[in-house]
């Protein structure tokens, strides 16, 4: 089910990237059009500061600044950290989910009584999730800060409407993301696996770069592994590179090794001992795979 941008539940927040080392930007709050601005007023007016709702936060950086470049992001003292910056950020989320909500429980009630799997995707917006504020998150309408938990709430909506959570980016790691930007993908997808564990919502993957991040492979075998809920998981983008002679091979080791069993080092090769500590996955998995 599209639930937005690249059918994601989030706000276009966020500018494509023109360069493959830029650093991303914070973004920008959505809510500066005719409509959103006067949800806005009845919303402020209905708790009592009518003053909060004459237009959104005034102190915010633009879509590829950094977030110290103003002062809403700010980790000490920034307004996101304040009652205005809470009022605001509730409120702009709750939009988000509301639209979502709607949508999925259309979606949910006209194949209530089909075999169809109802799934929505939600975006990885790891840059700066190592700052206090989070601000790639909360322009995208996920109020989720070092002192807020986020998606529980999200997860919540999609347990409601018996749906499946789409996330991209198992193919990401901490260790290959730019310093600058005070990324972790890693940190945020295992937030957002938790949530749905708790609520128990089916997590379907995918991959996030065409050309494959380094070590991704072996980053997507460490999210299928254990505990994990992860039920399906789709390779994307199977375009030219992804038959070519620099690919392929390590693709198809990639499935082969999710489907053989693990085995102790006792029973391998002495040549291929030392690659014993690699990531397998248990056999006892069920997770479904399929290249798009």
């Amino acid at each position: 089910m599209g639930l937005g941008p690249d059918g994601e539940l989030r706000y276009p927040s966020h500018h494509m990237l023109t360069k493959s080392n830029q650093i991303p930007g914070v973004g920008e709050f959505q809510c500066y059009d005719k409509n959103m601005l006067g949800i806005l007023k009845q919303h402020a007016e209905a708790t009592g500061n009518s003053l909060w709702g004459l237009g959104g936060p005034h102190d915010v950086p633009t879509y590829d600044q950094s977030p110290n470049s103003n002062n809403f992001f700010r980790d000490n003292g920034g307004s996101w950290d304040s009652p205005y910056g809470d009022f605001f950020l509730s409120w702009y989320s709750n939009q988000l989910i509301s639209h979502g909500n709607r949508l999925l429980s259309l979606a949910a009630s006209t194949f209530s009584e089909s075999a169809a799997t109802v799934c929505g995707k939600i975006p990885l917006m790891h840059s700066w999730y190592k700052t206090r504020s989070h601000p790639s998150e909360l322009t995208a309408g996920y109020y989720n800060t070092t002192t807020r938990d986020g998606y529980e709430v999200v997860a919540e909506m999609f347990a409601r409407n018996s749906c499946k959570m789409i996330l991209p980016g198992m193919d990401l790691s901490d260790e290959h993301q730019s310093h600058e930007s005070l990324s972790s993908p890693e940190f945020l997808l295992a937030d957002i696996k938790k949530a749905c564990r708790k609520h128990g919502v089916e997590v379907c993957g995918q991959n996030s770069s065409a050309s494959m991040a380094p070590g991704g492979f072996e980053q997507i075998k460490k999210n299928l592994l254990g505990e994990n809920i992860v039920d399906l998981f789709s390779y994307q983008r199977m375009g030219a590179y992804f038959f070519s002679p620099e690919h392929f091979p390590s693709f198809t080791g990639f499935v082969r090794s999710l489907n053989q069993p693990e085995l102790h080092s006792d029973d391998l090769p002495e040549e291929e001992e030392e690659a014993a500590g690699s990531l397998n996955v248990s056999s006892e998995a069920s997770v479904h795979m399929q290249a798009v």
